[in-house]
């Protein structure tokens, strides 16, 4: 394939995946097309089926991991080979990780989209399951977007499952060994901090997945998307910014707004750290859930002081736990 056609390719997929996937046109689209099927082509039946298929069946597909049928497939489809060569991502490992484990990979920061955590870790773009066979990562994302009919169920073939405790839960001890979950534990809040060149991480009050760690019995993997946050550029990105008050009020509607505008070309190397051991404890003490939630900081800071001069040389860069 020629360069041209190579490059065209690469920004049609991501039209295509922030259109569908980090918009607001996620939840109109779907029904404006059963609406279009139902009332003007004689395929209203399948759409009776459907409906009556995902709210009475599947609705609780997403807290079980998805469909586990179509994941291989979906995974290694050549648009996410595409969507990758766009930034472009790439996935590095430090240390090996045990099949017969499950594992909460923990990822940071969580830029505008978490391009890296959706491209890198739940698909086969990078060739994850090459770097670390055995491992099913599962990204979990918000109940809402879930929600969003046709959407949900490309989600679903992705393996991608909500994020709520009984999810994750089932997802870490009914699957089988080797099935871990993908948590981007700063949440939305933490697009607020984005700053070009630097990493704040709402951290410090994050001890849900510690706790769920715990309770599991699962290890915790820290995971560092070096760049994640270049490839936008956000006005006033720091918490002591004088647009701060706006950007606070903005952040409750930039979930279903999306962008119009196509991210920045530049690299996000996605580091995934050594594993934090953890031992089963059916219930947890603040204690017990503090310190090892002090093991997990350490690790993540370790982890980025030990690369960020490879995959991230600047001046500038500064890693501050908020």
């Amino acid at each position: 394939m020629s360069p041209t056609i190579d490059y065209v390719l690469q920004y049609l997929s991501i039209a295509l995946l922030y259109f569908i996937g980090f918009s607001g046109g996620t939840h109109v689209l779907g029904i404006f097309t059963l609406y279009q099927l139902f009332f003007y082509t004689p395929l209203w039946p399948f759409v009776l089926l459907y409906l009556s298929w995902t709210y009475l069946v599947e609705w609780k597909t997403p807290e079980r991991g998805g469909r586990d049928l179509l994941i291989n497939f979906a995974r290694r489809l050549s648009v996410f080979q595409y969507m990758r060569d766009y930034y472009p991502i790439t996935l590095v490992k430090t240390s090996d990780l045990d099949p017969q484990k499950n594992y909460i990979f923990g990822y940071h920061p969580h830029g505008a989209f978490s391009e890296g955590a959706s491209i890198g870790l739940n698909t086969e773009a990078c060739g994850f399951s090459e770097i670390f066979p055995g491992i099913i990562p599962h990204l979990s994302v918000t109940s809402g977007i879930l929600k969003a009919l046709l959407y949900r169920d490309i989600l679903m073939a992705l393996g991608v499952i909500d994020v709520s405790r009984h999810s994750l839960e089932y997802n870490l001890t009914q699957k089988g060994k080797g099935h871990s979950v993908v948590i981007v534990v700063g949440g939305a809040a933490e697009i607020h901090e984005m700053g070009f060149d630097s990493y704040e991480l709402i951290m410090k009050r994050r001890k849900g997945f510690i706790k769920l760690a715990l309770h599991t019995g699962s290890d915790l993997v820290p995971v560092f998307g070096f760049g994640q946050n270049n490839i936008y550029h956000v006005i006033g990105g720091s918490r002591s910014s004088q647009f701060s008050p706006l950007q606070r009020w903005l952040r409750s509607f930039t979930s279903c707004m999306g962008t119009c505008f196509l991210p920045r070309r530049s690299p996000i190397n996605v580091v995934v750290g050594s594993a934090v051991s953890v031992s089963k404890v059916a219930n947890p003490t603040q204690e017990e859930i503090d310190e090892l939630h002090v093991q997990y900081l350490k690790a993540l800071t370790d982890l980025y002081e030990k690369n960020k001069d490879k995959y991230h040389p600047t001046e500038t860069s500064e890693l501050l736990i908020i």
